[in-house]
């Protein structure tokens, strides 16, 4: 689990998934931004969708990597007091974004990738469990916003989010669609024993259901 924003001020690094790297991070790039770009102010921790390393140099040596972090909660307390510098770090974390595509292609340009298959595939499974991992957050903090549907649906739209992975995502996180459609998970009855398991979770303050 990560709770920092960070954003490399020094050096340069690759994103792993499952041992495949899936793009490249240079000065100025955020790391674990957890759709604030989407204006979801997320607190606490976020579980990371990939594995993050400084880049290999010469003789197999990694190279020298600075960064710059935040704590996400104190970091989003501080963002609702200022709503200018709010405005400026959504459009920041917004062509931090547009960079990173950018470095995608440039790796199929430049033949860095050697399996174009497999890498699209990891890519795909790291979007996927980032978008989980937002979801995760938000079932996990129902009192601490009121808007998430919202900018939840926003983020959907910005990374092209259908329908069936969200469904993935919510099943990921132990919640159905119409759980999350009701904003309460629903007690459960286990089949064998013949008893009640799980707890009700409301978040109509999120989804605004009773």
């Amino acid at each position: 689990m990560n709770r920092y924003i960070r954003v490399i001020v020094e050096g340069d690094a690759e994103c792993f998934r499952d041992g495949v790297k899936t793009y490249t991070l240079e000065r100025g790039n955020f790391v674990s931004e957890g759709g604030l770009h989407a204006g979801l102010m997320l607190p606490g921790a976020l579980e990371s969708c990939c594995t993050i390393a400084a880049t290999q140099h010469q003789r197999g040596q990694g190279g020298k990597l600075r960064v710059l972090r935040w704590d996400r909660t104190k970091l989003m307390e501080f963002l609702k007091s200022d709503s200018h510098l709010r405005r400026a770090l959504k459009a920041a974390l917004s062509w931090d974004i547009v960079r990173k595509l950018k470095g995608q292609r440039r790796m199929l340009i430049t033949g860095q990738v050697n399996d174009p298959v497999l890498w699209t595939e990891k890519r795909n499974v790291q979007n996927d469990n980032r978008y989980a991992a937002v979801v995760q957050n938000i079932l996990s903090h129902p009192h601490h916003m009121e808007l998430r549907r919202d900018e939840l649906r926003r983020y959907r739209n910005i990374h092209h989010i259908d329908d069936e992975h969200h469904l993935w995502a919510l099943n990921r996180c132990g919640w159905t669609l119409e759980e999350f459609e009701r904003g309460q998970r629903l007690r459960r009855r286990d089949s064998d024993r013949g008893i009640e398991s799980g707890d009700e979770w409301k978040i109509s303050n999120i989804f605004g259901t009773n």
